[in-house]
């Protein structure tokens, strides 16, 4: 695409020609285009690269090869919010950040501006040690390696340096206070992921050396029972009813209707559906394969009538054309795949609300626990029904019998007699 197809005045595209980013935006336009903004979106960048250009322009850089990231960064920080720039009527402020950072990508593909080194400080030897021994020796997932660095981050800056030294004089004291602070507005999940965390890293730390004696013990025990809580399931009419107040006319409803087929019919995990692949879908063979999730087993299973037409109307119809081959992507420019673990439970959320339910639990879970209470109202055996969910372990899958009603009915429950004779 070029400046041409989106303007008509010469005054603008002259403008807009001018160095030093002025014989970039063409690409930059096409670039965009692949991307799927539409043609008010690109017509708002290029206003907003231009300001950029004038003020690159002002400043005495004359060629693309001279503008640096730094420059940007100045542009966004000092001059846009106090900008009184008289030629800049037709650009939009708003979203010019993510603008300027957008070209600046492009230009960095293009070899035009250097690729910014890591602001990441480098990690402390005794970290990168931790995480390796979780990678290698407990083979724990990327997910979960991640976790464990994002929660001793902050405790390894708060002991500041010489860190070494700080952590051999380490006591229970500020280890406690640490804790404790972490954990305001945070619930019972956070706690224990944290607990879990700070134990083994101090264990770590002692057989290394790097303590003189085992701190673990030093973190409070945040107790909770197995099997202690109950699944927060819908009806499967209600799950029906859901699926029926899906708009299927608009992209996003076509999107959120298929994404919603597939929890309800398979009872998937929401990372399970983010990470569907186009090849997952076994067209020719009838079949659907989940790839494996939180140390559990791939599922592979038939492909329902129901569920392939729901897909396909959403590939056919309603997915954007993107470089990617995960199934379910964006449906705002720029369109790319769903990282975010929030973006189902949020879907799965509003649509339940739309359906006028409102579980204690909205997200895909709601469907998975649906799927498995269904499963044990037709009878299906316990190891059924943990091979459909992918559990590893059957114990994982034992919590649903809290919810088979027909069986826990045939009971018998004891009740002690108790003579009341008067004294």
């Amino acid at each position: 695409m070029v400046l041409e197809e989106l303007f008509r005045r010469p005054s603008a595209l002259a403008r807009f020609r001018r160095p030093p980013l002025g014989p970039e935006l063409d690409g930059f336009c096409s670039w965009l285009q692949r991307q799927g903004f539409s043609r008010g979106c690109l017509r708002t960048r290029v206003w907003q690269a231009s300001h950029f250009n004038q003020v690159l322009r002002a400043g005495g850089v004359t060629a693309c090869a001279q503008v640096q990231r730094a420059d940007a960064e100045r542009f966004l920080s000092e001059h846009l919010p106090r900008c009184r720039c008289r030629d800049g009527v037709g650009y939009s402020p708003a979203g010019t950040p993510s603008a300027i950072r957008s070209l600046l990508d492009y230009l960095s593909q293009r070899g035009l501006v250097a690729c910014p080194p890591s602001p990441c400080a480098p990690q402390p030897p005794v970290l990168e040690q931790y995480l390796d021994y979780l990678r290698c020796e407990r083979n724990l997932s990327a997910n979960t390696v991640k976790a464990h660095h994002a929660h001793l981050t902050p405790f390894l800056e708060q002991l500041d340096a010489p860190l070494m030294e700080r952590l051999a004089e380490l006591s229970p004291q500020p280890l406690l206070a640490f804790f404790t602070q972490s954990l305001e507005d945070r619930g019972l999940p956070f706690t224990r992921r944290l607990q879990g965390v700070l134990r083994s890293f101090l264990r770590f730390c002692h057989q290394q050396g790097y303590l003189e004696r085992d701190l673990a013990e030093a973190i409070p025990a945040m107790r909770s029972y197995k099997l202690s809580r109950v699944p927060h399931a819908i009806s499967n009419d209600q799950a029906r009813t859901t699926l029926e107040c899906i708009d299927r006319t608009t992209p996003v409803g076509r999107r959120d209707y298929a994404m919603l087929q597939l929890l309800h019919t398979y009872g998937v995990r929401g990372g399970q559906l983010r990470a569907l692949q186009l090849q997952d879908i076994q067209w020719r063979e009838h079949r659907i394969r989940f790839r494996a999730a939180k140390c559990g087993k791939e599922i592979l299973v038939p492909l329902t009538e129901e569920v392939a037409q729901s897909v396909l109307e959403y590939l056919r119809h309603a997915r954007p054309q993107a470089p990617y081959r995960e199934v379910f992507l964006t449906v705002v420019a720029p369109f790319r795949p769903l990282h975010s673990p929030a973006t189902v439970t949020m879907m799965v959320a509003k649509r339940l609300r739309e359906a006028g339910l409102h579980p204690p639990k909205a997200g895909s879970h709601t469907f998975r626990h649906t799927f498995a209470t269904r499963l044990l109202e037709q009878g299906q055996s316990l190891k059924t029904i943990a091979d459909l969910l992918g559990h590893r372990h059957l114990n994982t899958t034992f919590i649903y019998t809290k919810v088979d009603l027909k069986m826990l009915h045939q009971l018998p429950l004891d009740w002690p007699e108790v003579d009341h004779e008067p004294n």
